[in-house]
């Protein structure tokens, strides 16, 4: 194992203890990430989703994030810089008028990387499930990626992060 993997492990397990997140794997998933090309998708809560994914996944993963939060927000582009440069993965910009970042995640994938994508294509405003949007069935009926379904418990919960939080810091649990 390299420096880069041993310093990606050891932030990742500091800031998942720090963000309060428990995460758990299915042998299947584990294995599913680090074979490739797969299109991970979880439920989107909160604004913290694509960070705890990032940390708590065992592979690198390519994000499909919303052009508006990953180019004008300052703060979210530093800390998807960050990442990236960290190891934890890269970030394509979606905007759902236009096909060329679902596109990127083609190629992501025709490459045999994994990418992620919040299939819902927005946070949630009360925390439920919300109607999936097209874009992800179109890559995976493309690529001929396995999906991989990701759940995220408690981030909805959060004051600071989501739309109908009540808690200041909840616990949150992930499971691959």
């Amino acid at each position: 194992m390299n420096l880069s993997i041993h310093l990606r492990t050891a932030i990742s397990k500091i800031a998942l203890r720090v963000l309060r997140v428990r995460a758990t794997y299915s042998p299947r998933s584990i294995e599913m990430l680090r074979r490739g090309r797969v299109i991970v998708c979880a439920n989107h809560v909160s604004l913290l989703d694509g960070v705890i994914v990032a940390l708590a996944s065992p592979a690198p993963l390519t994000f499909g994030v919303d052009t508006d939060f990953s180019r004008r927000s300052r703060l979210a582009s530093f800390g998807m810089c960050l990442l990236a440069w960290l190891g934890f993965g890269a970030v394509v910009p979606i905007d759902a008028a236009s096909p060329f970042g679902l596109r990127s995640l083609r190629k992501a994938l025709d490459r045999g990387e994994s990418v992620m994508v919040f299939p819902e294509g927005g946070i949630s405003p009360n925390g439920e499930p919300q109607p999936e949007r097209p874009g992800v069935v179109w890559l995976a009926s493309r690529t001929d990626s396995p999906m991989l379904r990701v759940q995220i418990r408690g981030a909805e919960r959060s004051r600071l992060f989501a739309k109908s939080g009540r808690d200041l810091w909840p616990r949150i649990e992930i499971s691959f």
